[in-house]
């Protein structure tokens, strides 16, 4: 009997530490500039929510950090990726399923700064199921986390999905 507990425990310390994990941290950007109708800017109050996100994830062990190429998503990543040294890669929604593929196949831990219109996209492209259909125009406070574990040997992931709030709550219609 106590052989087969001392080989349990053993298989089941191989298991643990011969399977990698990862977050991926979806958001969208924060509040933008009304009154710029191309590419507008954040607003005072996205700013403060960029910074909201850097102190949020600052101590999550990003290695990656990803927007769309607008003035308002870049502006949502920049102060994590100042204060962590790591250059913002950029991603397009017409690539979006091998640019997914790419995140879970690094197996690192990263942000992805996106648009009402996507984010969710992106979420449901890994096969997850959030809580919302959409995401209003007034909305900015959500994220949602996505918890990859990769399987060695039969290959693929389990993902799980968590969705969070950050920063000052969005007002409501």
């Amino acid at each position: 009997m106590k052989l087969r507990t001392l080989l349990l425990v053993i298989l089941m310390g191989h298991i643990f530490f011969s399977c990698s994990s990862a977050k991926i941290y979806f958001v969208r950007h924060g509040e933008k500039s009304l009154t710029v109708k191309v590419d507008p800017p954040l607003s005072a109050e996205g700013e403060q929510r960029a910074l909201d996100l850097k102190n949020l994830l600052e101590k999550k062990k990003i290695k990656r950090i990803y927007s769309t190429n607008t003035l308002r998503t870049i502006s949502t990543a920049k102060p994590l990726a100042t204060f962590l040294s790591i250059p913002i890669g950029q991603y397009a929604q017409d690539t979006m399923p091998k640019f997914l593929y790419s995140l879970l196949e690094s197996g690192e831990n990263a942000l992805v700064v996106g648009h009402s219109n996507t984010v969710l996209k992106m979420v449901q492209e890994l096969e997850l199921v959030p809580s919302k259909k959409e995401i209003p125009d007034n909305e900015y406070d959500n994220l949602y986390v996505v918890y990859l574990k990769s399987k060695n040997g039969g290959g693929g992931y389990l993902l799980r999905l968590k969705e969070l709030k950050f920063g000052k709550p969005s007002l409501s219609k």
